[in-house]
């Protein structure tokens, strides 16, 4: 048995056919199914997202860990008069909703992870572009020297000095410290992801940027001999 296709007779009009098809989908009745539909999968995936990103444990690349510490004990060979209390390692290989800053204290060994936001001009979901250029609005790799701690316009935070000339010797006229913000959080990340912005937390202007509950143990752990080192572990973009 042959199936033959029927031709359209000529006065059949496709345009009339697709704006009924649009209308049809586009009554009040068949937008709010689709609301509905879309707030009862929302529902049903929050407490499964909520609950993931509690249990981030705040893994980070061991290169990245290597990679600080040999970077901290080069600087100290030639400053021992410094010291060293505490390292943080930011791991930028991570996505942003991760816990992707470790601070490790270097007496016991204990580590506590943290989120940190990364700069606007360097990637949305992951940072992937970094400079040392004032206006850049990126974030900076390397060796950092957290030299105080002081409140300002975002509260309590730590002034930070660039010990590598070539990648972040600019940071103290950039006006690069580590601070805390709003947008550091579990809420935004799912502010942006309904809002179709990715689940990801906000950017800052290039400072290490953390949530605000947890600015006291972030610089109760760093602001007396502490440092910061940035990694990527991806070719970098200027």
């Amino acid at each position: 048995m042959t199936t033959t296709l029927k031709t359209p007779a000529a006065g059949f009009r496709w345009k009339a056919l697709r704006d009924g098809v649009i209308f049809t989908f586009m009554k009040p009745s068949i937008i709010k199914i689709a609301g509905l539909a879309a707030i009862g999968t929302m529902l049903v995936l929050l407490p499964l997202g909520v609950n993931a990103l509690l249990r981030d444990d705040g893994r980070i690349s061991d290169a990245a860990v290597t990679e600080a510490k040999d970077a901290l004990g080069r600087y100290l060979l030639k400053h021992p008069e410094t010291g060293a209390r505490s390292l943080a390692v930011v791991d930028y290989s991570k996505p942003s909703f991760m816990k992707r800053m470790v601070v490790i204290d270097l007496q016991t060994g204990k580590s506590r992870p943290f989120r940190v936001a990364h700069g606007r001009n360097s990637g949305e979901l992951y940072a992937r572009a970094f400079s040392n250029e004032p206006e850049s609005n990126m974030s900076s790799l390397g060796l950092f020297r957290v030299t105080r701690s002081y409140y300002g316009d975002h509260g309590l935070s730590l002034r930070l000095e660039g010990l590598d000339s070539l990648r972040n010797g600019n940071a103290g006229m950039r006006d690069i410290v580590l601070h805390s913000a709003d947008y550091v959080s579990i809420p935004w990340i799912f502010w942006n992801l309904f809002t179709c912005n990715g689940p990801r937390i906000g950017r800052s202007n290039g400072c290490f940027v953390v949530e605000r509950d947890e600015i006291g143990r972030v610089a109760g752990r760093l602001r007396n001999g502490g440092y910061i080192y940035a990694w990527t572990g991806r070719p970098v973009k200027q």
